[in-house]
């Protein structure tokens, strides 16, 4: 899953929103490092649970194998914007998204293709997909992100020989588990 969206992803979790949460001050000097920290850990987050963090327009890519029915791998997904296949050279090519539909877009997304919108030499090329996605973060992934930077800041991500990298705390694991959706299935034929 990948951002394509016009404006920039915004930061879930701000910088004054993070100070505030770790009782802590960030000089103006700090700013910008925690900036990208936070972004870090957002993407971290996001990938973690399949939930985009903040709504856009996102792109997904799908091997074409025969079936009609594709559980989209992050939830929520509001609109389907376009449809796109490769060609015999690898590039992809709009297809009219006629008949195409999205199901249950809120809890368990799927992409559900009409009987003959697949064609003959569709097998094994790629679909890629663009889609309307994410909402409101629940309150578990602001918390995640704000606890997986606070983690580093601390061990400020510097590593020397020898020491293992730091580990995600158990906390940082619960609430990405509470928040991680986990499509029932991938494909079927219909």
């Amino acid at each position: 899953m990948r951002y394509i969206g016009t404006d920039p992803l915004p930061l879930v979790v701000s910088v004054a929103d993070f100070a505030a949460a770790v009782h802590g001050v960030v000089t103006e000097a700090e700013e910008p490092a925690l900036t990208a920290l936070l972004a870090a850990a957002q993407d971290v987050v996001a990938t973690a649970t399949n939930t985009p963090v903040a709504p856009g327009t996102y792109e997904l890519t799908m091997p074409l194998d025969g079936w009609r029915r594709w559980w989209l791998p992050c939830r929520p997904v509001t609109a389907i914007t376009g449809l796109a296949v490769t060609d015999d050279g690898g590039e992809f090519v709009d297809r009219d998204a006629t008949g195409v539909m999205l199901l249950q877009g809120r809890d368990e997304p799927q992409l559900l293709l009409p009987d003959d919108w697949l064609a003959s030499d569709d097998a094994g090329r790629i679909l890629r997909v663009q889609v309307e996605a994410g909402a409101a973060p629940s309150p578990a992934i602001p918390r995640a992100i704000i606890m997986m930077a606070q983690e580093w800041r601390i061990s400020d991500i510097t590593l020397t020989s020898g020491e293992a990298a730091p580990r995600a705390s158990f906390g940082v694991h619960r609430l990405i588990r509470q928040a991680r959706y986990r499509r029932p299935q991938i494909t079927a034929g219909c």
